[in-house]
């Protein structure tokens, strides 16, 4: 198959790969940046309702999170599975930290 009128400018560093045979594979299994990963969990618990049980397990995982045992921060998330994919929390944590929250509990 031919392509035309397209360079493929910025092809560089992408998951496109042009070729035969050709195997891609994307993501990278980077050790978690806890400091970050703390700081979006307190931006993240000013934004939630103090009475609610997503503010609750927020603040029992910024706790855990002090740990950086990446194997217990896992067991607690997935035992508080209900409030960190609950709509409340959701819509109120960035992108990073639902990201890296989910990278965690599967």
């Amino acid at each position: 198959m031919k392509i035309r009128g397209n360079d493929f400018g910025g092809i560089n560093n992408s998951t496109v790969v042009i070729g035969n045979n050709n195997k891609v594979t994307n993501g990278t299994n980077e050790e978690i940046n806890w400091e970050q990963f703390s700081a979006e969990i307190m931006t993240t618990l000013t934004k939630l309702p103090q009475d609610s049980k997503e503010f609750r397990a927020c603040s029992e995982l910024l706790m855990e999170s002090t740990s950086k045992d990446e194997g217990k921060v896992a067991a607690f998330l997935k035992k508080h599975a209900a409030q960190f994919s609950s709509d409340v929390f959701s819509n109120l944590a960035s992108t990073l930290l639902a990201d890296t929250i989910k990278k965690l509990m599967f």
